[in-house]
C-alpha cells in the first residue's frame, strides 16, 4: 500500500509539472513577464545618444504596453566596452552602443571597412549610404558570424582634427605631427597615408598630453571636443571628415532572433525612431559646438573639396591594404554604398 501510495504520489507530480510547463519550453516572447532590455555605453548621461535611448521605453509603452523594460547604463556603469560587449553574449546585456571599432576588433576586417578613409566624406553621404544604400545591411552580413546584429546607427559625428599646435590643409602639414587615435590597424593605416604619426594613448591621458605637447592633436568628433571641452587647451579644429565612425546599436543575434516577431518588431521600430531623431539632433547640434569654439577663442578651418581630395588620393593605399586582408569583393560591396 505505501508502494502504491508513492507511486500515484509521482505520478500526480509529474503531470502537475507537464501542466504547468505546458508540455515544451515556450518562446521568448510568449512570457507574459516583461522583457528586460539592459542598454549599455560609456556615453555621458547628458549626451543625445543617451537622452533618445530612454526614449525607448516611452514608445515602446505605447507600441507593446507592457512587453518591455528597458534600463539605459550610461558612463560605463556596466563595465568598460569590451566588458558590455561581452555581456551580450552572456546575456547580462542586451544592447550595447559604441565606437564601430569595438565591434569590428571583434567582427574582423570585412566589418572594419565601414570606417575606411573618406569613404563618406559628409554626414549627407554618410546617412544615405547606410540607412537607403544598403550600407546597413552589408554591416549586419559582416558582423554575423560573431553573432552581432546591428539594428540602427547613432550619429557620434564624423571625425575631425582638434589641435594645440596648427590648423591642417594637408600632408604638409601632418608631416612629423603626433596625432592621438584609438587603437587599430587601420587608423593607424589612415593616419601614415596621410603623413602623420599616430600615437595610441589611453584616454584619460589625452587632456594632459594636448596640454603639454606631447601629442599635437586628437582624432575625434566634434561632440566628444565639446563635451570634453578640448578647445580649451587645444584651440585649432580642423573639419577634415576623415572618417564616418558611428555608433552601431548592437544586441546579440541568438538573442533577438528568439524574441516573439511581434515583440521583435516592436523593439527595433522603437529603436528605428530613436535613432533617427538622434541623428537629426547630433548633426544640428555640430553647428552650435563650431560657434561655441568660435565664440571662445579657438579657430575652426574647414578643408576645402581640393584639399579633401587630395587627401583621398593618397588614402588609396589603404583601401589596397584593406583589400588585401578583408578581399576586393568586399570592399567593393562597400564603395557601391556610396552615393554617386
Amino acid at each position: 500500500m505505501k508502494k502504491l501510495t508513492a507511486l500515484l504520489m509521482i505520478l500526480v507530480l509529474c503531470f502537475s509539472l507537464l501542466a504547468g510547463c505546458g508540455g515544451g519550453e515556450e518562446p521568448a516572447g510568449d512570457s507574459t513577464e516583461p522583457i528586460t532590455v539592459k542598454i549599455a555605453h560609456t556615453d555621458s548621461s547628458s549626451r543625445s545618444t543617451h537622452v533618445y535611448s530612454e526614449k525607448i521605453q516611452t514608445i515602446l509603452d505605447e507600441t507593446a504596453p507592457g512587453r518591455f523594460v528597458v534600463e539605459v547604463y550610461s558612463d560605463g556603469q556596466l563595465g568598460d566596452t569590451t566588458d558590455a560587449i561581452a555581456g551580450l553574449g552572456l546575456g547580462t546585456v542586451q544592447i550595447v552602443f559604441d565606437l564601430v571599432s569595438c565591434f569590428t576588433q571583434v567582427a574582423g576586417d570585412d566589418s572594419a571597412c565601414i570606417d575606411l578613409p573618406y569613404l563618406y566624406p559628409s554626414f549627407e553621404a554618410w546617412e544615405t549610404g547606410m540607412m537607403e544604400n544598403g550600407g546597413l545591411e552589408l554591416f549586419n552580413e559582416t558582423i554575423a558570424d560573431a553573432d552581432f546584429y546591428c539594428i540602427d546607427l547613432y550619429y557620434n559625428g564624423i571625425r575631425q582634427l582638434i589641435s594645440s599646435a596648427k590648423n591642417y590643409h594637408g600632408v604638409e602639414d601632418f608631416a612629423g605631427q603626433k596625432i592621438r587615435i584609438a587603437q587599430n590597424d587601420l587608423n593607424v593605416e589612415m593616419w601614415k597615408a596621410m603623413g602623420a604619426n599616430p600615437t595610441p594613448m589611453a584616454w584619460g591621458e589625452v587632456v594632459t598630453s594636448l596640454s603639454q605637447g606631447q601629442v599635437d592633436a586628437l582624432d575625434h568628433s566634434l561632440g566628444v571636443f565639446n563635451d570634453f571641452n578640448f578647445h580649451e587647451v587645444a584651440p585649432y579644429v580642423t573639419i577634415t571628415n576623415h572618417a564616418s565612425s558611428p555608433f552601431p546599436i548592437v544586441c546579440s543575434k541568438t538573442w533577438i532572433e528568439g524574441l516573439d516577431p511581434a515583440d521583435r518588431e516592436a523593439l527595433e521600430n522603437a529603436i528605428h525612431e530613436v535613432a533617427a531623431g538622434q541623428r537629426a539632433e547630433e548633426r544640428a547640434n555640430e553647428a552650435d559646438y563650431i560657434a561655441r569654439f568660435e565664440a571662445e577663442g579657438a579657430t575652426v578651418y574647414e578643408l576645402t573639396a581640393d584639399e579633401i581630395a587630395a587627401l583621398q588620393e593618397v588614402c588609396v593605399p589603404v583601401y589596397d591594404w584593406m583589400r588585401d586582408r578583408a578581399g576586393s569583393d568586399v570592399v567593393d560591396k562597400w564603395l557601391a554604398t556610396v552615393p554617386q
